[in-house]
């Protein structure tokens, strides 16, 4: 089990020490949000560089800090620490030239294990998101948690939550990456989402328990879900958008950046749709995320290749979202026809789209897939 010892004494003290410097650093960067370089300075380096005259305090903040009783707090807030000298620790954050002292995390610890070892995409996305890119980026998240592909993104309002609650519809693989508190909901309008993701799936932040929200801390937050993932996908973006530092953070590391086409008229997706004439992947569902991660050819059910006939044993949710295709109801009106509620509708759409049984023909529409 993974808790607060797998963090050793001195990336814990590491940790608090930015969580105790995170206003000042907002001080010193002021219009500049990225925190370029200082997250790699040494423990001396960093209160130098930020702590002005405050920098007593702030060595004094680091004698008096007691490894015992930082852990005794995590243990009562049921949160776990894991640092980059531990197993659990995801190592593709090594990647990064500033990766975090400490991982915190709440929820399903056993996605650590997952994060560390198993595939993982990034969405991000406008907080003011077209109807559009909200179905879109549920559609990626559900059909990538379906196929064991761990879905990240960062709890903000429009695209990204959309993704996290595509994931949840499909089980349990969704990770939250927060630029606070592991323990403090933001957005509040988002704390509902986060109670669900921290009970089926995991939310992790690099500040320590009660750390608030600050204009640095959310670019901060984006290199760490760009270097968790094989691939961030912007959905729909504007020039100057916060997604796209998260696809800057992504390209800098080596990691494969993907956008979903927006409308060229529409002001909403300006900076995805330049992503796409640069040269980033062309994301127009779940396969395209798919043969990114694991290559061309390399996921299937093709929706041009042969028809699948319907399996012995198939369970009668199943069945019944299947008839109600062949009927030729839409999405929409699926859980009419069957009676489902809505999510196990998303959920038995996601599953049927693995077993080959049925194709997206449209944006939020299926066909059947056998004659």
């Amino acid at each position: 089990m993974i808790d607060a010892e797998h963090a050793c004494p001195a990336c814990l003290r590491r940790a608090h020490l930015i969580g105790h410097l995170a206003p000042r650093i907002a001080d010193l960067l002021r219009r500049r949000s990225r925190p370029v370089g200082l997250l790699a300075l040494g423990e001396e380096e960093l209160i130098a560089a930020v702590a002005g005259t405050n920098a007593p305090a702030a060595r004094s903040f680091v004698e008096r800090f007691r490894e015992d009783h930082a852990r005794q707090r995590l243990r009562e807030a049921e949160i776990a620490a894991v640092c980059r000298h531990r197993g659990a620790y995801p190592r593709s954050l090594l990647d990064l030239s500033d990766p975090p002292a400490v991982l915190y995390a709440r929820g399903q610890r056993t996605r650590l294990r997952t994060l560390a070892d198993e595939p993982v995409a990034t969405v991000v996305g406008a907080r003011r998101g077209s109807p559009y890119a909200l179905d879109v980026a549920r559609g990626l998240g559900r059909g990538l948690a379906a196929a064991s592909v761990t879905v990240v993104s960062g709890l903000a309002l429009g695209v990204d939550a959309a993704a996290h609650r595509g994931a949840l519809d499909a089980g349990d693989r969704a990770v939250a990456v927060l630029a606070c508190g592991v323990d403090v909901p933001y957005p509040r309008a988002n704390r509902p989402l986060y109670r669900q993701i921290a009970q089926r799936g995991l939310v992790v932040s690099e500040l320590p328990p009660g750390v608030p929200p600050l204009r640095w801390t959310f670019p901060a937050r984006n290199r760490i879900m760009a270097a968790l993932a094989g691939i961030s996908v912007v959905v729909e973006a504007q020039e100057g958008s916060g997604s796209l530092i998260t696809s800057t953070y992504a390209s800098d590391i080596g990691r494969q950046v993907g956008a979903v086409p927006g409308r060229v008229t529409s002001s909403m997706a300006t900076g995805s749709n330049r992503l796409l004439r640069e040269g980033a992947a062309v994301i127009r569902g779940v396969d395209d995320v798919l043969d990114e991660l694991f290559g061309v050819g390399g996921w299937t059910p093709n929706e041009d290749g042969p028809a699948i006939e319907r399996p012995d044993g198939l369970e009668p949710e199943l069945h019944s979202v299947l008839d109600a295709i062949e009927a030729g109801h839409g999405t929409d009106a699926i859980a009419d026809a069957t009676g489902m509620p809505a999510q196990a509708v998303r959920a038995s759409l996601g599953r049927l789209e693995l077993m080959g049984l049925v194709a997206r023909s449209g944006l939020a529409s299926y066909a059947r897939r056998f004659d």
